[in-house]
C-alpha cells in the first residue's frame, strides 16, 4: 500500500513538473499553428516596435526560468530516486501541498496562455488593419500576461526548491538561488 502511495506521488511530481516545464517553454508563444508567416515588425510603427522588445526582454527571461525549472526537476528527480520507501512514506504529506500548489500555478499559467493568445489575435487583426493604439493596447495586455506568468513561474522554482530541501535538505547549498 505504501509502495502504491509513494508511486502514485511520484507520478503526481512528474505529471505536474513535465506540463509545466512544457507551458514554460520559450519561443512558441507567438506562434499560433494557423500563423503563416513570422511578424516583420521593423514595418511596424516604432512605439509598436518598442513594445515588441519589452516582449523579447521578457521571453529571455522566460528562457532563463525555463533552464532553471529544468535543472530543478532533475535534481528533484535524483533526489527523489535515492530516497528509501520509508522516506517517501515520510514526504508524503509536505510534498503533497507543494505539488498541490505547483497544479494551481501551473492551471493558472494556462489560463494566462490562452488569455495572451486571444490578446495575439486581436493584435494582429488590430495590426493588419493598421489600427495602432488598439494594437498598441494589445501587445500592453500581452506583456502585462506575460508578467504574470513570469510571476507564477518564479512561484514554481520556489515551489520546487522547496520540494528539493524536503527531499534532500543537503541539496539546498546546490540550488542555484535567484
Amino acid at each position: 500500500m505504501i509502495n502504491r502511495i509513494v508511486t502514485i506521488l511520484t507520478l503526481v511530481l512528474l505529471t505536474i513538473s513535465a506540463p509545466l516545464l512544457l507551458a514554460a517553454t520559450p519561443g512558441q508563444e507567438h506562434h499560433h499553428p494557423e500563423q503563416k508567416a513570422p511578424i516583420d515588425w521593423s514595418a511596424y510603427p516604432a512605439d509598436v516596435q518598442a513594445l515588441k522588445a519589452q516582449l523579447d526582454q521578457i521571453r529571455i527571461e522566460q528562457k532563463g526560468l525555463f533552464r532553471q525549472m529544468r535543472s530543478q526537476n532533475d535534481q528533484i528527480k535524483r533526489a527523489r530516486e535515492s530516497l528509501t520507501p520509508e522516506q517517501r512514506n515520510s514526504l508524503k504529506k509536505p510534498a503533497k501541498q507543494l505539488i498541490q500548489q505547483m497544479i494551481s500555478s501551473r492551471d493558472a499559467i494556462r489560463s494566462l496562455r490562452d488569455k495572451k493568445h486571444e490578446s495575439w489575435d486581436k493584435f494582429q487583426e488590430h495590426a493588419a488593419s493598421k489600427q495602432w493604439d488598439p494594437a498598441k493596447n494589445d501587445l500592453r495586455s500581452i506583456i502585462e500576461q506575460k508578467k504574470q506568468i513570469v510571476e507564477k513561474q518564479q512561484g514554481i522554482l520556489k515551489l520546487q526548491k522547496q520540494l528539493l530541501t524536503i527531499i534532500n535538505p543537503s541539496s539546498q547549498s546546490h540550488v542555484h538561488s535567484d
